[in-house]
Parts: structure tokens; sequence; C-alpha cells
């Protein structure tokens, strides 16, 4: 139940270092009854949920007018990219197939209207099996989601090292350890 899980989109992903080197573990002997889940963001300068055609028709679809509304202005959390203790991951799963159950969209890419949803509207938060829900900001934990960053190439963005062919952190020092939707990049 405590071993970390990476759930990602492989087609456009690739990795520059271990996504696993530095996670925190429990060393505990007592029955682990409950894990941490990672969300990973999209690049929240570029876009919001609002601003996605694709991210309104999926809320739109899946829950109404009045959900979108609330949720328009919040930064978009990426579905291709989730992290967490195998306890946490079980749980986070099971929560996206029964969101798919209730909602009976049969859009491409629901997932992440769903994905969204479940984070902001602390139905994930409130499962007893998940410990705690980290939400790292575009270019600051282990997966570095670029699809939102379209509005400027990667170099002009200043996390692409032309000579390297490496992709940075936010910080411009730190290499990403998981660099997805790479293929995005003009």
């Amino acid at each position: 139940p405590q071993q970390w899980m990476l759930l990602l989109d492989a087609r456009d992903s690739f990795f520059q270092s271990n996504p696993f080197a530095n996670l925190p573990r429990q060393t505990t002997t007592t029955p682990v009854t409950d894990g941490l889940l990672y969300l990973f963001g999209e690049n929240a300068e570029a876009t919001r949920l609002g601003k996605s055609h694709k991210n309104m028709r999926w809320l739109q679809n899946g829950y109404g007018d009045l959900v979108f509304e609330s949720l328009k202005d919040k930064p978009t959390i990426c579905s291709g990219s989730t992290m967490g203790e195998q306890i946490a991951i079980e749980t986070y799963l099971r929560a996206m197939v029964n969101e798919h159950d209730e909602c009976n969209i049969k859009m491409t890419g629901s997932d992440q209207g769903f994905h969204n949803y479940l984070y902001y509207s602390s139905k994930l938060s409130q499962a007893q099996t998940i410990r705690r829900i980290v939400v790292f900001q575009q270019g600051e934990g282990m997966v570095n989601n670029l699809g939102a960053m379209r509005t400027k190439t990667l170099s002009e963005w200043n996390i692409y090292n032309n000579q390297t062919r490496q992709v940075y952190q936010n910080d411009k020092s730190t290499l990403s350890p998981v660099v997805h939707q790479w293929d995005r990049d003009k």
C-alpha cells in the first residue's frame, strides 16, 4: 500500500531522471491505511479551466453550467499525470471510474473534467485512504506538463536548453524528472 506509482500518458512523455528518487517513504511497521496523492498542474499563466474549450465542454457536459461557472477560474490540473502511494492511487482510480459512471459522458478526454472536479469539489480529500493531496504547479513537481504553454516556445519560456535538449523546472536550473506533452512545443 505504501509503494509509489506513476500514472502517465506514455505517447508524449519522456524521462530525464528518476521521478521516484526523492519521494517520502513510510518506514513504519504499523499497517498503512492511507497514502499521499500527487497531482500536477498545467501552466496557470497560459490557461485556466474556463479558458480551454475542451475543459469547458467536459465540465459542462459532466456537471452542468453551475459547476463549470464555479470552476472556470481555477488552474487546470492535468489528468495525464498522477502519482501516489498505491493505496491512494487505487482510491483515485475508483473515484475516476465512479465519475465516469455517474456522468455517463462519452467524450474523448473527459477524464480531465473528472480529475479536476474530484479535486476542486473536495471529493478526493474526503477519502479515508488518501492522507493528503499535493498539487504541484507546472514546473515544480516530478512531472512537468507543457501542453498549455503553446503561447510561446519552450525556449521563450526559458525552460529549454537548445544545446543539451533538456527541459528544466521553473527555477531554470533543476532538470525536470518527467516531461509530459513535449510535442506541443512549436
